[in-house]
């Protein structure tokens, strides 16, 4: 008789009480399954996987809400986490900052704010790829029914008008005191002018590189998938600054240096109507969900709504890692749903979610994608595959 361990195995069918009503970006340590499904059996080339998306897909068969990951955007320039090129495959040491560090250290937003601020510009440059037209594609003709992501960059609304972003979006930064937003952009004007230096150090470096005969001289300097650019541990953050929330410094709320920059005289203040209960005044912070945050309440009764109202649920171009978009997917699995994934890779708890008559291929989002378009265009029925 086997033995198997099943003390580190993640039940995926238990939902914690305290999980029931927050939506927790958490991310996944456990291992994933060395070989990801094939759903159905016959999928296993790119022709057969996308006739069988397209018979998932088929509006005859009802409608389907869409849930999409950091793979879709990799075609964009932006990386994902898990895949072939992903932060963590080249990086295992990778660790994000998470919410309760930002909000309570001036030195980790110190580092934040100087590596997003170097990794803006490729952000605010990425233009939407094949990807993000097939669902607009899709979404115009009836074949997907609502639009679900995880990504920050917000290169869904190209083509889709309801995009719900469960984890924020990274054009806009927000006053953890007074609630005030503010456009990334114009954000990326203060920094600049608060830390002139910055811009020639990036230069100093990529040279530094160059004069060492390293190849790709870039590679150090790599962008993440939330938009900061990751830069060599001996890069010091000590003398970066970042502003102070516009509208708490002219109500007197928060202090700002002589320069405009963010005062540590705002540290451990207390201010009785602050939008969030954190120890610092002032803070921006972008509007995007950090790991170990909970999706605002809102956000989440969209997202929820848009997958309770649709009768199949398909992941493109994720690995279902974060709690928040592992556990919308678990939810409607229990109700019953079919449920079908694209993704090229292991996914979190394939193999317990996934059963006969669901869909599960390993091939780029954009050539299945692509193909399950020309089928829609030629107004002929999807090649239906035998359930089982």
């Amino acid at each position: 008789m086997t033995y198997r361990d099943n003390s580190k195995q993640e039940n995926i069918f238990h939902i914690p009480a305290r999980s029931k009503k927050k939506m927790l970006r958490v991310p996944y340590n456990l291992k994933m399954a060395a070989v990801p499904m094939v759903l159905p059996p016959t999928a296993t080339t790119l022709s057969a996987a996308i006739a069988a998306t397209a018979d998932f897909l088929d509006p005859a068969t009802g409608t389907t809400a869409l849930l999409t990951g950091a793979g879709v955007s990799v075609e964009s320039g932006i990386p994902d986490y898990r895949g072939p090129s992903g932060t963590y495959t080249l990086n295992r040491n990778h660790r994000p900052i998470f919410y309760t560090e930002f909000v309570d250290h001036h030195t980790i937003r110190k580092r934040y704010w100087a590596r997003s601020f170097l990794g803006w510009q490729a952000v605010r440059l990425a233009k939407p790829n094949r990807v993000h037209k097939y669902v607009g594609d899709l979404i115009n003709r009836g074949w997907l029914r609502s639009v679900v992501t995880q990504n920050v960059d917000s290169l869904h609304s190209a083509y889709v008008k309801d995009v719900t972003e469960i984890h924020g979006t990274l054009s806009s930064a927000v006053c953890l005191t007074c609630g005030t937003h503010y456009d990334r952009s114009d954000l990326q004007v203060e920094l600049a002018r608060l830390n002139p230096d910055w811009a020639d150090l990036l230069q100093q470096e990529l040279d530094r590189l160059s004069q060492h005969r390293i190849a790709n001289p870039i590679k150090d300097f790599r962008l993440n998938p939330d938009g900061d650019l990751e830069l060599p541990a001996r890069i010091s953050y000590d003398e970066f600054k970042y502003p102070t929330c516009p509208a708490c410094a002219s109500k007197g709320t928060a202090k700002s240096t002589s320069n405009g920059a963010w005062s540590e005289a705002n540290i451990d203040v207390i201010v009785p109507h602050s939008k969030r209960k954190v120890k610092d005044v002032g803070v921006l912070k972008p509007d995007v969900v950090f790991f170990g945050e909970s999706v605002d309440d809102p956000v989440r009764r969209a997202a929820e709504q848009k997958m309770n109202v649709a009768d199949k649920i398909l992941v493109v171009a994720s690995s279902l890692a974060t709690y928040s978009a592992f556990r919308l997917i678990k939810e409607n699995k229990i109700n019953g749903k079919r449920i079908g994934i694209i993704n090229v890779g292991p996914v979190r708890g394939e193999h317990e979610l996934l059963l006969p008559g669901d869909l599960r291929v390993s091939f780029i989002a954009g050539d299945i994608l692509g193909g399950v378009v020309d089928i829609m265009n030629e107004q002929r029925r999807p090649l239906a595959y035998t359930r089982s």
